[in-house]
């Protein structure tokens, strides 16, 4: 029995050897080796790739189960050889010129809009090292906010940068492929040629591509996402064809004015939705259906959930001014159901601010398509023509300062900066007080109230205007001589934004940072932010505590008339709560009677129809 037993072990092993000898001799055992590794991967092994975000699609990895799969899209990976050998083969792309010069811009304009093409395979994407595809370290998230997307290539020549400046008016707009009719808008409200800003923007933007703008404030960012969304619409009507997002309620409203005066010439509608203000009326514009909506993220996003028939399906364009603003964690959730309101096929974003950080290129990784990052400045730079200037001043005698430097600025406009509503507040009663005009603008204020002052403040009724950083972005007031920032802000953004107010389009501007002995850090932390040490400003001590005594009068009559004004309030929000309370209850307030406390009923046994009640016990005659 074992004889036979092994005599068939030896026949199976001679047939065995036999078939590797023809395999080896006819390859085809490799070619089962490599069929077998080529397979398409599990389901839950692609599942799990499309979730992770760490290597390149197409690279290989074994799961615990010993199991090795493609990270890919679920489509069956081809072989690496044949992969690489491909990328060899294929071109280098031809590299696509979004310059700023005439040439280019020619180009632009003779060329169709460009159309979205289709995500390659993820196989097929080019590799790249480890330490770029998955940044660990604060350097990589540096990388990503100097970087965030495609840049666009500079001006070519300095002859072409002086052609360009010669031509103003309408052959400078003419040039960026702009409609006829847009062209003669912008030169009917005064805009003479483009900025750099513009020039940059729009030509990548009427091409079709995600646009990342960085630019100085007061350098015409409105205009650089404006242009581009009426010329689309021009070129293919439709309604509730683009929104623009902006943080605070006076910056959308200016975006609003801005839209209604270069739309005023082919028949733009576009209606601003923010809040403070009654939500069936904006329910009612909504209905009719306008062409561009700019609103707070706030207030669209209730209408979204509460207006009936309101949608965004039909969107095209998506605007975030002040994006590094918009992407912090105060509007998270709200960008979020926006962004998935609107289709991502076929929608060209725009993200513009002068201080663009880290968020922005997170978002871009998330929301936008093969962007462009047009920059024509750095993170934290100003106006070119701003005066940036410091004072040292004791905490206590900041007042005095303030009230020295603004006498020795009379007839100018100023805007000084707070850091809290009840700073603000009080800085402009105290002015008041000391015979300056002053109005006060801050979050807590109704927004009828926010806008009459700064409509006044505009209009040269009001020279001084006190507010909090709802009045640091995008605010357009050509008439700001002198900002003061009576409190220094936390971040250098904040700063940058803040003098931006004043030295806008090409003006001359002066900036004072008051700095008490409290605020030496920051303030060190804003110079070097800004790369330079400031100047110190020109005040002198004698002629400051000249106003030590009538200050501190003053500040009494702040303190006072900020106490009645706040028991006022509280009185009126008692007898209205007390008011809502009644109705509904829907129970009629019991009235008041003389007898309440008195002892009722006596001993009496019978219907008495006496004092004592009906069946009370009193003593009355009823029967017994």
């Amino acid at each position: 029995m074992t004889a036979a037993v092994i005599a068939k072990r030896g026949e199976h092993q001679a047939i065995n050897s036999q078939r590797a000898a023809a395999m080896d001799r006819n390859g085809s055992g490799k070619k089962r080796k490599q069929k077998r590794k080529s397979a398409a991967p599990p389901r839950e092994l692609v599942r799990e790739a499309k979730r992770y975000e760490g290597p390149v699609a197409g690279t290989v990895f074994t799961t615990c189960r010993g199991v090795t799969g493609y990270y890919s899209d679920g489509s069956a990976p081809k072989k690496a050889k044949k992969v690489k050998a491909e990328r060899a083969a294929e071109p280098a792309p031809a590299r696509r010129d979004l310059g700023v010069g005439l040439a280019a811009i020619a180009q632009t304009k003779a060329r169709a809009p460009m159309k979205r093409e289709a995500p390659e395979p993820a196989v097929e994407a080019p590799e790249a090292p480890d330490e770029e595809a998955e940044p660990t370290s604060d350097a990589a998230e540096d990388e990503d906010e100097e970087a965030p997307g495609e840049e666009a290539e500079p001006a070519p020549d300095a002859a072409e940068d002086e052609e360009e400046d010669e031509l103003e008016g309408e052959p400078a707009w003419a040039a960026l492929g702009l409609h006829t009719a847009l062209v003669d808008a912008t030169s009917a409200i005064g805009w003479t040629k483009p900025t750099r800003i513009q020039k940059a923007a729009i030509p990548v933007a009427l091409a079709g591509r995600d646009v990342i703008g960085l630019a100085e404030t007061g350098s015409g960012k409105t205009g650089a996402f404006g242009l581009p969304i009426m010329h689309k619409l021009l070129e293919k009507p439709s309604r509730l064809f683009g929104v623009v997002l902006a943080p605070t309620r006076e910056l959308a409203v200016q975006i609003h004015e801005v839209f209604d005066a270069l739309g005023k010439a082919i028949g733009l509608r576009c209606v601003c939705i923010v809040g403070g203000v009654e939500v069936a009326q904006q329910s009612l514009a909504l209905a009719k259906q306008p062409h561009c909506v700019i609103a707070t993220p706030g207030r669209l996003v209730d209408h979204l959930e509460n207006t009936k028939g309101f949608h965004l399906r039909s969107c095209k364009c998506l605007v975030m001014d002040e994006a590094d603003r918009m992407l912090s964690m105060d509007f998270e959730a709200e960008l979020d159901a926006i962004c998935g309101a609107i289709p991502a096929e076929g929608r060209t974003s725009m993200l513009f601010s002068a201080t663009m950080t880290s968020k922005v290129a997170k978002l871009q990784r998330a929301s936008l398509h093969k962007p462009v990052k047009v920059e024509v400045n750095d993170k934290f730079a100003t106006p070119r023509n701003l005066t940036q200037e410091y004072l040292f001043v004791p905490a206590k005698h900041k007042e005095c300062y303030l009230a020295a430097l603004l006498d020795m600025n009379r007839g100018r406009s100023a805007l000084a900066f707070c850091a809290t509503c009840a700073g603000a507040t009080k800085v402009a009663l105290l002015l008041r007080q000391l015979g300056f005009e002053a109005q006060c603008l801050h979050g807590k204020m109704d927004q009828p109230k926010r806008l009459g002052a700064l409509r006044g403040f505009k209009a040269g009724d009001t020279k001084i205007l006190v507010a909090t950083d709802v009045a640091a972005r995008g605010l357009d007031i050509p008439t700001v001589d002198l900002v003061l920032n009576y409190d220094i802000p936390g971040h250098g953004k904040e700063y940058v934004h803040r003098v931006g107010r004043t030295a806008r389009a090409g003006r001359a501007g002066r900036a004072v940072a008051f700095v008490t002995q409290y605020d030496v850090e920051l303030y060190q932390r804003l110079e070097h932010l800004l790369g330079r040490r400031l100047p110190k400003a020109d005040v002198d001590e004698d002629r400051a505590l000249a106003f030590l005594d009538r200050v501190a009068e003053a500040s009494r009559g702040a303190a006072r008339q900020m106490r009645d004004d706040d028991e006022g309030k509280h009185r009126k929000g008692r007898r209205r709560q007390d008011d809502d309370g009644d109705f509904d209850a829907g129970v009629e307030k019991p009235r008041g009677n003389k007898f309440a406390g008195l002892k009722k009923g006596g001993r009496g046994k019978g219907k008495g129809s006496g004092r004592g009640g009906g069946r009370g016990k009193g003593r009355g005659k009823g029967r017994r």
